[in-house]
């Protein structure tokens, strides 16, 4: 994916439509009910920060593997594509198992069509609650800042837990924002998660008890929107 702060890796989960606390009184029109992004990994800080504070969406930090390179733009997509999500602060070779990994099939059997978003039967608006700001988060800001004054800078892919704290900001205010975009070649793709036997500890990553579809969209040279946010408090 890239977007206006650089190339980044993301997965991301709604589990569907939550309802939406009203406030006492407003001119806003707030839906009653709508989707939220419960949990989203990203293997990028700036997006992490930025994700956070402007629409409230829970990103953490996580690492990224894929079986398959980058498909070039109008060339056919691979037989099928593994993808692996590894904790913060793994490498390559440590030994730590994924907390999901699954393998994405695409159909060859259907031509790839556009899609505009605008067609989707449903509403694309979400609704995000506030979110906590990470323990230590103003210590771990004033700690880099005191770096960067010393000529030391962060790689913005360093996916460290000790660097995802300082960009885990909180917020104290409800957002809401539609989100818009278009497709120039999409098609269906199989999807088999694989059971990747993590420990106790890493579980806390992934909901447990969750069970993604066994189907899915593939999409190709996809462009997303996210509208300007509107903002309350309860």
């Amino acid at each position: 994916m890239d977007t206006p702060v650089g190339p980044y890796d993301e997965l991301m989960l709604i589990p569907g439509n939550f309802n939406v606390p009203q406030p006492p009184s407003t001119p806003l029109k707030i839906p009653k009910k709508a989707l939220r992004i419960a949990r989203i990994y990203v293997s990028q800080r700036t997006t992490t920060y930025n994700g956070r504070l402007n629409w409230n969406i829970p990103k953490h930090l996580a690492r990224f593997s894929f079986s398959a390179p980058v498909t070039p733009h109008g060339t056919s997509p691979p037989q099928d594509l593994t993808v692996k999500v590894f904790p913060p602060g793994t490498q390559d070779g440590d030994g730590v198992k994924p907390f999901f990994a699954c393998k994405l099939t695409p159909w060859r059997w259907v031509p790839p069509v556009p899609v505009n978003m605008g067609w989707v039967p449903i509403s694309m608006m979400h609704v995000q609650p506030p979110i906590p700001e990470s323990a230590g988060h103003k210590r771990a800001v004033a700690a880099e800042l005191e770096d960067r004054e010393r000529g030391l800078v962060i790689d913005p892919y360093d996916v460290s837990s000790k660097n995802e704290v300082a960009v885990a900001a909180g917020t104290d205010s409800w957002c809401a924002f539609d989100i818009n975009g278009r497709v120039q070649r999409a098609r269906g793709c199989w999807v088999e998660v694989f059971k990747t036997g993590v420990t106790d500890e890493e579980e806390r990553y992934w909901p447990k008890g969750l069970k993604p579809w066994s189907f899915g969209g593939w999409m190709e040279d996809a462009v997303l929107e996210i509208e300007e946010p509107l903002e309350w408090k309860l």
